[in-house]
């Protein structure tokens, strides 16, 4: 019998346990967790939670993976870490994640034990969770008003995609986040190159939508700004875990030396 937890937020929570950093891969990009044990997130900084952050994940407990390394073991500043479960055998896997605060641009940077995630959500699984919004909201905002709209762009152009940010945030969690000037923030999934022909078309048929749309093409080694892209510079910026990078490719990157950047 599913509980009003689970209700709430859409489904089933994972087994949180030994087993659960083991059963599948570790978060990407924009994913968004549900923290079984938020006291167990550690500030990037050091030290506790501030207030704010423990106050808002006392009630919604949902924390966006951000860019940036996994850590395999424990932070250093932490000699005993707060933990949902027992200690499990192989080394834990914290996550970096993202606290959204309730004032505009109030974020915290912090590390998140794998094992403590109840649940999680990929961008590319968001949209069909508009649904569950309380009656009226999507009238509200025009940002989610207009994702099937942004559906049939992209499907033009063969991209699996999602929104991010806030929308993102708000189709998640359920909590209402966006307001009626909220931009919409994207993120397309291409692991093959798109040529710049197809970025151009997709971005001048995304700016001619009533809000402000932010889109970023996802590679197998970062992401890079869609206009950015399609404006055809001789390099771009590439955002990675280890930070941004200078690449003319986004798809077959090379640092300084000439090598093929990895991950």
């Amino acid at each position: 019998m599913r509980n009003a937890i689970d209700e709430q937020h859409g489904g089933p929570r994972r087994l949180v346990g030994p087993l659960a950093a083991l059963d599948g891969r570790l978060p990407g990009p924009h994913d968004l967790l549900l923290m079984q044990c938020p006291s167990s997130l550690r500030p990037l900084g050091g030290g506790e939670l501030p207030g704010w952050a423990r106050a808002v994940l006392r009630v919604h407990p949902w924390v966006t993976v951000a860019r940036a390394p996994t850590v395999v073991g424990s932070p250093v500043d932490t000699l005993h870490p707060v933990r949902c479960t027992r200690d499990v055998a192989s080394p834990e896997h914290w996550i970096p994640v993202t606290v959204r605060g309730p004032r505009r641009g109030q974020l915290l940077h912090a590390l998140a034990p794998w094992a403590a995630v109840a649940r999680t959500f990929r961008p590319e699984q968001l949209p069909a969770r508009r649904a569950l919004l309380v009656p009226g909201r999507v009238a509200e905002v025009p940002a989610l008003a207009l994702l099937p709209t942004v559906g049939e762009l992209v499907a033009d152009h063969r991209l699996t995609w999602g929104p991010i940010g806030a929308v993102g945030y708000e189709l998640g969690s359920g909590v209402p986040v966006t307001g009626p000037l909220s931009p919409l923030r994207l993120v397309l999934r291409a692991p093959q190159p798109v040529s710049r022909r197809d970025a151009l078309q997709l971005r001048r048929a995304l700016s001619r939508l009533r809000v402000p749309v932010q889109a970023e093409l996802e590679t197998r080694h970062g992401a890079v700004l869609l206009a950015e892209y399609a404006a055809a510079p001789l390099t771009l910026t590439l955002l990675t875990p280890q930070g941004p990078q200078e690449v003319h490719d986004p798809w077959f990157p090379r640092g300084p030396s000439g090598r093929t950047i990895t991950r």
